[in-house]
């Protein structure tokens, strides 16, 4: 508690490393190594250097928290493989994955779902989806058990999405979306991420008429909420582009893949990869309707901004 109540003071990160230091040593010196107060100390010096970007010597500290558990409560108990999933947060990414997929088999079904959560989410870094996808699948089928109605349930839903076919999105979408403007309200980003994916997912296999309704709720909420010139607000953009596209509605439909463009431009810049796809959609979009000169312009641009 009173270390807790310096860290709200934000005194100097190094005097309180130095506090939270002295704290193990006082536990080791009182309780001796192998009690759960040491334990305690141990892991709340890990969690402070990982706030702090020391991941080092947060590996040595929650490895230490991790040794004491171990022998007070046992190899397979939730307090244990609480732990290790701390540890694997701030181990190489090869002994990471080891250590979530043991955390994965704690008897907490949250925390166990936060350990498959993050199996994932390294399976999406190395780009194996299938993988990724079969994790997040387990991650929510532990998370249903525990709360159905839940933000991290609502999170797993929109992360799985992102990484399965679209047919198999779109239920998933729905759900997230229910979730979120049950715990959010109806005009959260929440609900406007989830509808934009909804409404792409369902461009996808051929359900335009439906995907017009998530499109434009999706621009309205994320331009209320996060502003025109928002990298967000510019996605729904250019989804809401393509619906129109699609539905005939080509006037409207010009008019936002310019501003998923403009915004893209003013926020990530030139050349960065979305902005880039900005500038292809619309040559695609010209060309596609026989307006050969602007669709030229356009691939001039991509062209000089690559070779840039």
């Amino acid at each position: 508690m009173w270390i807790a109540s310096l860290a709200y003071g934000q005194p100097d990160p190094a005097m309180l490393r130095k506090l939270y230091e002295q704290n193990l040593a006082r536990a080791q010196h009182q309780h001796g190594e192998f009690d759960a107060h040491t334990a305690e100390a141990a892991r709340n010096l890990g969690l402070f250097l990982r706030t702090y970007a020391d991941p080092k010597s947060a590996y040595d500290a929650l490895a230490h928290a991790v040794a004491i558990d171990e022998k007070v409560f046992g190899a397979e108990s939730p307090r244990t493989l609480t732990d290790v999933a701390d540890l694997a947060s701030v181990a190489p990414l090869e002994e990471a994955v080891k250590l979530f997929a043991r955390a994965a088999q704690s008897s907490d079904a949250a925390a166990a779902a936060r350990a498959l959560i993050a199996l994932g989410e390294a399976s999406a870094s190395q780009g194996d989806r299938a993988a990724a996808a079969k994790y997040w699948r387990m991650a929510l089928a532990k998370q249903e058990s525990v709360n159905p109605d839940s933000i991290a349930t609502a999170t797993i839903l929109n992360v799985l999405a992102q990484s399965v076919e679209p047919a198999e999105a779109i239920p998933l979408l729905n759900r997230a979306l229910a979730l979120d403007r049950k715990l959010f309200g109806p005009e959260h980003p929440e609900v406007g991420g989830a509808d934009q994916l909804l409404a792409a997912s369902l461009l996808a296999v051929g359900k335009t008429a439906e995907a017009l309704a998530p499109a434009r709720e999706a621009v309205s909420i994320l331009r209320s909420k996060l502003g025109p010139d928002h990298p967000r607000t510019a996605r729904a953009a250019s989804t809401l582009a393509a619906v129109l596209n699609s539905t005939r509605q080509f006037r409207e439909a010009e008019r936002f893949y310019m501003e998923a463009w403009s915004t893209d431009e003013k926020t990530l810049g030139p050349d960065d990869s979305t902005t880039q796809d900005d500038i292809r959609n619309l040559a695609a979009f010209f060309r596609q309707h026989g307006r050969v000169a602007e669709a030229e312009e356009w691939e001039h641009r991509l062209i000089t901004n690559v070779a840039r």
